[in-house]
């Protein structure tokens, strides 16, 4: 939820007065999380309802700010930090509240005081640049400080058709800057620009087609929470990259542009890669999966403690031109540039289909044709190679959004190649922290991961100080992810990795070691 300035002002003060009296760099960014959920609070107080902050649809979102906060036991997912929060004492003294965590419109958590009083400087700097305009004073009405309930994730917020996110902070390979355009409000969908590009898409598709292993290898698509299910009505081919470094680099930068300050693999499926040849689609569907029986080990009610696909990224690997078919077609969803009166409905969009001659590869009457027909007059998205696209499956509350049904158009010309990454707001199952259902967390063995998951592994890097050469030398995951200095004197340098991940010494500019993580559990490398 947005802050108004006047809150947001307080918090500033606040943090000066305390800078003033304390140490702040002694305070993690949970303790800063902590007293900036109480600084507001206590603003609040004596103030009249602020309709800037909760929302009527639900109880927990009250316009008690605490209450904001600490959606309850029942609501509040435990994530893997949860035992780092730091609690808020109430009157009672009995009882506390988790707090907020806190985001910058663009998604960047604000977790320390430097960074906090930047935010205002920043805004109250660019209002003093645009002088005396309406613009300016629009802008100075409202610092767009956005507070996440413990146990939640961030999530744009999009307020109209065209608005725009710039992403300084997220990394791509091209260098040009990362931004996001709103293509739709309901559902929620974005264009991500400059996100990846040509090279790195023809490396994960080389790497798919090379992938031999019967969990990994392209084929028939599957379906479902279990993964082993073939539909009648997805009709594409798949495969998954989950540790190629081009994989790692794409999802690292994902998870970055979603609001992650930390990377977790947890949270992420591997890089999903899609194929549709001639007239292969996929029948609209939910990314969020389903489990209303309550047999599967994993929770799945992200409206309560459990956890479900809250976000995912579509990658664009072809080229195709209007008429060529192959889009992601968002089914509950409309055109922004097409008024309302002249929305087309079904019937007549495949009438209009067939007097077009463009459906003559498909069935008359089969739903690949009804397919069509909706790629044609509902929400689409045609894919250009390099295109990014982002939607949420899930509400910010974590209830399933029922608007992002969407499904793969059926191709009507050449091939189209795609890859998604779904992105969990608790970790998925197989892995450290993911939510279990309640008639199966008092038993002593869970089941097997499943086959797909990848096995973590702890690495070490040391310097053992008698090479000269690496007298300053600093460790990058890959060649685009700095981890930190490991030169003369420098203390060891450790990493959760996963084998065939390449870790690179680089000296002066250049590259002059690489490492490639094998099998073994714990790994230990020295230079």
């Amino acid at each position: 939820e947005a802050l108004s300035s006047e809150i947001v002002s307080a918090m500033y003060e606040a943090a000066e007065s305390f800078g003033e009296n304390h140490c702040p760099d002694t305070y993690d960014k949970y303790d800063f999380e902590s007293f900036l959920t109480q600084t507001i609070a206590d603003s609040f107080e004596g103030e009249e309802e602020d309709e800037s902050c909760g929302s009527e649809e639900d109880d927990a979102w009250s316009d008690d700010f605490l209450a904001f906060c600490d959606m309850g036991e029942h609501k509040t997912p435990i994530l893997l930090d949860h035992e780092r929060l730091v609690p808020i004492p109430l009157d009672n003294e009995e009882e506390a509240s988790l707090p907020c965590h806190f985001h910058t419109r663009e998604g960047v958590r604000i977790s320390s005081f430097d960074q906090l009083k930047d935010v205002v400087r920043k805004a109250k700097e660019s209002c003093k640049d645009d002088g005396e305009s309406d613009t300016c004073a629009a802008s100075s009405k409202e610092v767009h400080l956005h507070a996440v309930p413990a146990g939640r994730v961030f999530m744009f917020a999009p307020s109209f058709v065209g608005e725009t996110f710039d992403l300084p902070h997220v990394s791509a390979s091209s260098g040009l800057p990362v931004s996001l355009e709103v293509l739709s409000v309901e559902p929620r969908v974005f264009e991500i620009y400059n996100f990846f590009d040509k090279e790195e898409s023809d490396q994960i598709i080389k790497r798919a087609k090379a992938e031999t292993s019967e969990t990994h290898r392209m084929k028939r698509s599957t379906t479902g929470a279990s993964s082993n299910s073939v539909f009648q009505k997805r009709t594409s081919d798949s495969g998954f990259d989950t540790h190629g470094s081009t994989a790692q680099k794409v999802k690292r930068r994902c998870m970055s542009a979603l609001g992650f300050d930390k990377y977790e693999e947890g949270h992420t499926d591997g890089l999903q890669v899609l194929r549709y040849n001639l007239t292969k689609a996929y029948v609209p569907h939910m990314d969020y999966l389903s489990d209303n029986s309550k047999q599967a080990r994993h929770d799945y009610d992200s409206a309560h403690l459990g956890g479900n696909r809250y976000a995912t990224i579509l990658l664009y690997m072809s080229d195709l031109e209007e008429g060529d078919g192959g889009e992601t077609v968002f089914a509950k969803g409309w055109p922004a540039d097409v008024p309302v009166e002249e929305r087309k409905r079904t019937k007549d969009a495949i009438r209009e289909l067939r007097e077009s001659g463009d459906s003559t590869l498909l069935k008359e009457g089969s739903w690949e044709e009804e397919m069509v027909a909706q790629c044609r007059s509902r929400l689409a998205v045609r894919p250009n190679s390099a295109r990014a696209v982002l939607f949420y499956s899930m509400h910010p509350n974590g209830v399933e959004d029922k608007m992002s049904l969407h499904g793969g158009c059926p191709v009507l010309k050449g091939e189209k190649w795609a890859a998604n990454l779904w992105v969990w707001n608790t970790p998925r199952d197989g892995f450290e922290g993911s939510p279990v259902n309640k008639k199966f967390r008092d038993k002593e063995e869970p089941p097997a991961s499943p086959s797909n998951v990848p096995v973590q592994i702890s690495a070490q890097f040391i310097n053992t100080g008698k090479d000269p050469l690496y007298k300053e030398a600093e460790l990058y995951f890959d060649e685009s992810g700095f981890w930190g200095k490991i030169g003369h004197g420098e203390g060891p340098l450790g990493a959760n990795t996963y084998e065939g991940h390449q870790w690179n010494i680089k000296v002066n500019g250049k590259f002059v070691k690489q490492f490639v993580i094998g099998k073994d559990l714990k790994q230990t490398f020295y230079i």
